[in-house]
Protein backbone atom coordinates (compact mmCIF):
# COMPACT_ATOMS: atom_id res chain seq x y z
CA UNK A 1 0.00 0.00 0.00
CA UNK A 2 1.36 3.16 -1.37
CA UNK A 3 1.62 5.94 1.66
CA UNK A 4 -0.65 9.17 1.09
CA UNK A 5 0.57 12.74 0.86
CA UNK A 6 -0.44 13.21 4.32
CA UNK A 7 1.93 10.53 5.35
CA UNK A 8 5.02 10.55 3.27
CA UNK A 9 8.11 11.54 4.92
CA UNK A 10 9.75 14.53 3.42
CA UNK A 11 13.22 14.44 1.70
CA UNK A 12 16.18 15.08 3.97
CA UNK A 13 17.36 18.81 4.04
CA UNK A 14 21.13 17.57 2.88
CA UNK A 15 19.65 16.33 -0.47
CA UNK A 16 17.86 19.60 -1.39
CA UNK A 17 21.19 21.43 -0.06
CA UNK A 18 23.56 19.08 -2.78
CA UNK A 19 20.93 19.64 -5.53
CA UNK A 20 21.15 23.50 -5.22
CA UNK A 21 25.11 23.42 -4.75
CA UNK A 22 25.62 21.14 -8.05
CA UNK A 23 22.95 23.57 -9.92
CA UNK A 24 25.13 26.35 -9.14
CA UNK A 25 28.45 24.78 -9.95
CA UNK A 26 27.32 23.60 -13.01
CA UNK A 27 26.16 27.60 -14.07
CA UNK A 28 29.50 28.64 -13.04
CA UNK A 29 31.30 26.56 -15.00
CA UNK A 30 29.58 27.20 -17.82
CA UNK A 31 29.65 31.12 -17.19
CA UNK A 32 33.46 30.59 -17.52
CA UNK A 33 34.52 30.76 -20.72
CA UNK A 34 31.97 33.04 -21.72
CA UNK A 35 33.25 35.39 -18.85
CA UNK A 36 37.17 33.89 -20.15
CA UNK A 37 36.37 35.61 -24.02
CA UNK A 38 35.02 38.70 -22.83
CA UNK A 39 38.33 38.96 -20.55
CA UNK A 40 40.26 38.20 -24.16
CA UNK A 41 38.11 40.51 -26.27
CA UNK A 42 38.81 43.73 -23.90
CA UNK A 43 42.27 43.23 -24.74
CA UNK A 44 42.03 43.58 -28.42
CA UNK A 45 42.60 46.97 -29.60
CA UNK A 46 41.17 48.39 -32.75
CA UNK A 47 42.95 46.57 -35.05
CA UNK A 48 41.92 43.13 -33.48
CA UNK A 49 45.51 43.17 -31.86
CA UNK A 50 46.18 41.98 -28.16
CA UNK A 51 47.15 45.57 -26.36
CA UNK A 52 49.90 45.77 -23.92
CA UNK A 53 49.41 46.22 -20.48
CA UNK A 54 48.96 49.67 -19.64
CA UNK A 55 47.12 50.46 -22.64
CA UNK A 56 43.19 50.64 -23.20
CA UNK A 57 41.12 51.89 -26.58
CA UNK A 58 40.42 55.60 -26.03
CA UNK A 59 36.76 57.15 -26.67
CA UNK A 60 37.87 57.62 -30.17
CA UNK A 61 38.06 54.75 -32.58
CA UNK A 62 41.95 54.28 -33.79
CA UNK A 63 43.29 55.87 -31.11
CA UNK A 64 45.22 54.59 -27.56
CA UNK A 65 45.31 55.74 -24.41
CA UNK A 66 48.35 54.73 -21.93
CA UNK A 67 47.46 55.14 -18.76
CA UNK A 68 50.62 56.24 -16.89
CA UNK A 69 50.72 59.46 -18.75
CA UNK A 70 47.59 59.95 -20.43
CA UNK A 71 49.18 60.35 -23.77
CA UNK A 72 46.96 59.25 -26.77
CA UNK A 73 48.87 56.85 -29.14
CA UNK A 74 47.93 55.37 -32.69
CA UNK A 75 48.74 51.81 -34.01
CA UNK A 76 51.16 50.96 -36.19
CA UNK A 77 50.51 47.47 -37.58
CA UNK A 78 53.74 45.17 -38.43
CA UNK A 79 55.03 44.81 -41.76
CA UNK A 80 57.59 46.12 -44.09
CA UNK A 81 57.67 49.50 -45.65
CA UNK A 82 60.31 51.53 -47.89
CA UNK A 83 62.84 53.42 -45.67
CA UNK A 84 64.92 55.81 -47.03
CA UNK A 85 65.09 58.03 -50.00
CA UNK A 86 68.06 58.46 -53.49
CA UNK A 87 66.31 61.84 -53.51
CA UNK A 88 67.64 63.29 -50.72
CA UNK A 89 71.00 63.52 -48.69
CA UNK A 90 73.69 60.55 -49.72
CA UNK A 91 73.00 59.63 -45.52
CA UNK A 92 69.16 59.27 -46.50
CA UNK A 93 70.15 56.52 -48.62
CA UNK A 94 69.86 53.92 -50.09
CA UNK A 95 66.26 53.50 -50.09
CA UNK A 96 65.65 50.07 -48.36
CA UNK A 97 62.70 47.68 -47.62
CA UNK A 98 62.68 47.06 -43.62
CA UNK A 99 60.28 44.80 -41.94
CA UNK A 100 59.17 45.90 -38.64
CA UNK A 101 56.84 44.51 -35.49
CA UNK A 102 54.00 46.84 -34.79
CA UNK A 103 54.35 49.46 -32.61
CA UNK A 104 52.23 52.40 -30.68
CA UNK A 105 53.36 55.83 -31.21
CA UNK A 106 52.32 58.81 -29.58
CA UNK A 107 49.99 60.58 -31.52
CA UNK A 108 51.35 64.21 -30.22
CA UNK A 109 54.71 65.33 -29.19
CA UNK A 110 55.23 65.30 -25.67
CA UNK A 111 53.92 68.90 -24.09
CA UNK A 112 55.04 70.71 -21.29
CA UNK A 113 51.64 69.59 -19.24
CA UNK A 114 52.70 65.92 -19.54
CA UNK A 115 56.52 67.44 -19.03
CA UNK A 116 55.24 69.10 -15.79
CA UNK A 117 52.93 66.01 -15.02
CA UNK A 118 56.04 63.87 -15.00
CA UNK A 119 57.57 65.78 -12.11
CA UNK A 120 61.08 65.53 -13.79
CA UNK A 121 62.99 68.95 -13.44
CA UNK A 122 62.16 72.22 -15.34
CA UNK A 123 63.27 76.11 -15.36
CA UNK A 124 60.34 78.15 -15.70
CA UNK A 125 63.21 81.45 -17.02
CA UNK A 126 66.12 80.82 -19.70
CA UNK A 127 69.36 80.11 -18.21
CA UNK A 128 72.92 80.34 -20.35
CA UNK A 129 74.25 77.25 -18.18
CA UNK A 130 72.06 74.79 -20.00
CA UNK A 131 71.94 72.66 -16.85
CA UNK A 132 68.47 70.89 -17.50
CA UNK A 133 65.31 71.84 -19.06
CA UNK A 134 63.82 75.32 -19.53
CA UNK A 135 61.61 77.84 -20.85
CA UNK A 136 62.22 78.75 -24.71
CA UNK A 137 62.35 82.43 -25.47
CA UNK A 138 58.49 82.56 -26.01
CA UNK A 139 58.03 81.04 -22.84
CA UNK A 140 56.20 77.69 -21.30
CA UNK A 141 53.06 76.77 -22.44
CA UNK A 142 51.06 73.92 -21.54
CA UNK A 143 49.71 72.77 -25.02
CA UNK A 144 52.99 73.27 -26.78
CA UNK A 145 55.84 70.84 -26.70
CA UNK A 146 58.35 70.63 -24.56
CA UNK A 147 61.73 71.36 -25.67
CA UNK A 148 65.32 72.55 -25.03
CA UNK A 149 65.15 68.50 -23.83
CA UNK A 150 68.34 66.59 -24.55
CA UNK A 151 68.45 63.08 -25.72
CA UNK A 152 69.17 61.46 -22.53
CA UNK A 153 66.45 63.68 -20.47
CA UNK A 154 64.02 62.57 -23.38
CA UNK A 155 65.08 59.27 -21.94
CA UNK A 156 64.42 59.87 -18.96
CA UNK A 157 60.63 60.82 -19.39
CA UNK A 158 59.87 57.82 -21.60
CA UNK A 159 61.21 55.83 -18.80
CA UNK A 160 59.23 57.34 -16.42
CA UNK A 161 56.23 56.68 -18.13
CA UNK A 162 57.03 53.48 -18.80
CA UNK A 163 57.51 53.87 -22.80
CA UNK A 164 60.36 54.70 -24.79
CA UNK A 165 62.04 56.41 -27.40
CA UNK A 166 60.67 55.16 -31.29
CA UNK A 167 63.67 53.78 -33.26
CA UNK A 168 64.73 55.82 -36.60
CA UNK A 169 62.87 53.20 -38.83
CA UNK A 170 59.91 52.93 -36.05
CA UNK A 171 59.30 57.06 -36.34
CA UNK A 172 59.79 56.92 -40.04
CA UNK A 173 57.26 54.33 -40.86
CA UNK A 174 54.83 56.09 -38.07
CA UNK A 175 55.16 59.43 -40.58
CA UNK A 176 55.54 57.54 -44.05
CA UNK A 177 53.23 54.67 -44.07
CA UNK A 178 53.71 52.52 -46.59
CA UNK A 179 53.58 54.21 -49.74
CA UNK A 180 56.88 55.61 -49.78
CA UNK A 181 55.38 59.12 -49.55
CA UNK A 182 57.44 62.37 -49.17
CA UNK A 183 55.44 63.97 -46.39
CA UNK A 184 53.06 62.18 -43.72
CA UNK A 185 49.78 63.50 -45.38
CA UNK A 186 51.21 62.15 -48.81
CA UNK A 187 52.80 63.94 -51.80
CA UNK A 188 50.98 67.01 -51.75
CA UNK A 189 52.94 70.58 -51.08
CA UNK A 190 53.06 72.31 -47.54
CA UNK A 191 49.73 74.49 -46.02
CA UNK A 192 49.78 75.77 -43.22
CA UNK A 193 46.88 73.65 -41.66
CA UNK A 194 49.27 70.36 -42.28
CA UNK A 195 52.81 71.70 -41.11
CA UNK A 196 54.70 74.39 -39.29
CA UNK A 197 57.85 75.32 -41.19
CA UNK A 198 59.89 78.49 -41.88
CA UNK A 199 56.92 79.66 -44.10
CA UNK A 200 54.21 79.49 -41.25
CA UNK A 201 52.97 82.74 -39.72
CA UNK A 202 53.71 81.52 -36.86
CA UNK A 203 57.07 79.93 -37.16
CA UNK A 204 58.37 83.52 -35.99
CA UNK A 205 56.57 83.71 -32.99
CA UNK A 206 56.54 80.22 -31.05
CA UNK A 207 55.89 76.55 -31.41
CA UNK A 208 52.54 75.42 -32.38
CA UNK A 209 50.24 73.00 -29.50
CA UNK A 210 50.90 69.89 -30.01
CA UNK A 211 47.37 69.17 -31.65
CA UNK A 212 47.68 71.41 -34.20
CA UNK A 213 48.05 70.26 -38.04
CA UNK A 214 45.85 67.63 -38.17
CA UNK A 215 45.38 67.49 -41.86
CA UNK A 216 49.01 66.73 -41.75
CA UNK A 217 48.32 63.59 -39.59
CA UNK A 218 50.00 60.24 -41.19
CA UNK A 219 48.21 57.03 -42.25
CA UNK A 220 48.39 55.91 -39.10
CA UNK A 221 46.78 59.09 -37.34
CA UNK A 222 50.49 60.58 -36.10
CA UNK A 223 50.41 64.63 -36.13
CA UNK A 224 53.03 67.05 -36.10
CA UNK A 225 55.54 64.67 -37.91
CA UNK A 226 57.02 67.31 -40.51
CA UNK A 227 57.59 70.55 -38.52
CA UNK A 228 57.01 72.19 -35.69
CA UNK A 229 59.90 70.51 -33.71
CA UNK A 230 62.80 67.80 -34.59
CA UNK A 231 62.02 64.40 -32.77
CA UNK A 232 64.56 62.62 -30.74
CA UNK A 233 64.86 58.66 -31.82
CA UNK A 234 66.44 55.67 -30.10
CA UNK A 235 69.20 55.53 -32.57
CA UNK A 236 73.09 56.30 -32.45
CA UNK A 237 73.67 57.97 -35.90
CA UNK A 238 75.82 56.43 -38.62
CA UNK A 239 75.75 57.60 -42.13
CA UNK A 240 76.62 53.80 -43.53
CA UNK A 241 73.48 52.07 -41.24
CA UNK A 242 71.09 51.46 -43.93
CA UNK A 243 73.53 50.15 -46.28
CA UNK A 244 75.34 47.66 -43.51
CA UNK A 245 72.29 47.41 -40.90
CA UNK A 246 69.40 44.53 -40.40
CA UNK A 247 66.34 44.59 -42.58
CA UNK A 248 63.83 43.13 -39.38
CA UNK A 249 63.64 45.63 -36.44
CA UNK A 250 66.51 47.52 -37.30
CA UNK A 251 68.01 49.86 -34.33
CA UNK A 252 71.71 51.45 -34.04
CA UNK A 253 72.73 51.08 -30.58
CA UNK A 254 76.68 51.64 -31.14
CA UNK A 255 78.18 53.52 -28.26
CA UNK A 256 78.29 57.02 -29.43
CA UNK A 257 76.90 60.45 -28.12
CA UNK A 258 75.64 61.67 -31.26
CA UNK A 259 71.53 60.88 -31.77
CA UNK A 260 69.64 60.85 -34.67
CA UNK A 261 66.31 63.41 -34.78
CA UNK A 262 63.77 63.12 -37.02
CA UNK A 263 61.05 65.53 -38.69
CA UNK A 264 62.40 68.94 -39.17
CA UNK A 265 61.38 71.65 -36.96
CA UNK A 266 59.27 75.52 -37.30
CA UNK A 267 62.22 77.48 -38.87
CA UNK A 268 63.50 75.33 -41.23
CA UNK A 269 62.74 74.62 -45.64
CA UNK A 270 60.59 71.83 -46.72
CA UNK A 271 63.77 69.69 -47.37
CA UNK A 272 64.00 69.17 -43.87
CA UNK A 273 60.14 67.63 -43.34
CA UNK A 274 60.86 65.04 -45.95
CA UNK A 275 59.70 61.41 -44.17
CA UNK A 276 63.14 60.57 -45.10
CA UNK A 277 64.83 63.77 -43.86
CA UNK A 278 67.51 63.07 -40.95
CA UNK A 279 69.11 65.36 -38.44
CA UNK A 280 71.86 64.72 -35.72
CA UNK A 281 72.63 66.04 -32.53
CA UNK A 282 75.00 64.97 -29.26
CA UNK A 283 72.88 63.21 -26.54
CA UNK A 284 73.94 66.13 -24.03
CA UNK A 285 72.59 69.27 -26.56
CA UNK A 286 69.70 71.58 -25.55
CA UNK A 287 67.76 73.27 -28.61
CA UNK A 288 64.65 75.28 -28.55
CA UNK A 289 63.19 73.63 -31.61
CA UNK A 290 64.34 70.12 -30.16
CA UNK A 291 61.29 67.58 -28.67
CA UNK A 292 59.89 64.31 -29.11
CA UNK A 293 57.39 61.16 -28.45
CA UNK A 294 56.71 57.88 -27.05
CA UNK A 295 56.72 54.59 -28.32
CA UNK A 296 55.80 51.06 -27.31
CA UNK A 297 56.10 47.78 -28.33
CA UNK A 298 53.29 45.71 -29.58
CA UNK A 299 52.96 42.10 -28.05
CA UNK A 300 55.03 39.88 -29.15
CA UNK A 301 54.22 37.56 -32.31
CA UNK A 302 51.30 39.47 -33.52
CA UNK A 303 50.21 39.68 -37.00
CA UNK A 304 48.25 42.19 -39.17
CA UNK A 305 44.68 41.81 -38.19
CA UNK A 306 41.30 43.51 -39.70
CA UNK A 307 40.02 46.31 -37.13
CA UNK A 308 37.62 44.72 -34.84
CA UNK A 309 34.71 46.73 -32.64
CA UNK A 310 33.99 46.49 -29.13
CA UNK A 311 36.99 45.80 -26.58
CA UNK A 312 37.97 48.43 -23.43
CA UNK A 313 37.51 51.46 -23.73
CA UNK A 314 39.01 54.33 -21.57
CA UNK A 315 37.13 56.39 -19.69
CA UNK A 316 39.67 58.62 -18.60
CA UNK A 317 40.81 62.13 -19.90
CA UNK A 318 43.73 62.15 -22.55
CA UNK A 319 46.35 64.82 -21.40
CA UNK A 320 47.95 66.34 -24.31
Amino acid sequence: MRPSAATRKPSPPFTLSFTLAALALASLLAAQPTRAAEASSSRLGWHGETMPEGLERAAKEGEYLWRKDSAVMVYVPPGPFLMGSDKGQPYEGPPHTVDLDGFYIDKYEVSWRRWKASGLPYLVEPNDRLMVVQSPDWGIHDGQPVVNVTWTEAKSYVTWAGKRLPTEAEWEKAARGTDGRQYPWGNEPLSYDRAIWVEHPISGVSTAPVNCCQAGASPYGAVNMAGNVWEWTEDSYDPGFYASGPRKNPVNRTEGSIKVMRGGALQLSPKFLFTYSRYWLTDVDRISDVGFRGAVSGVAGEAEKAPTAGGERSSSKPLE
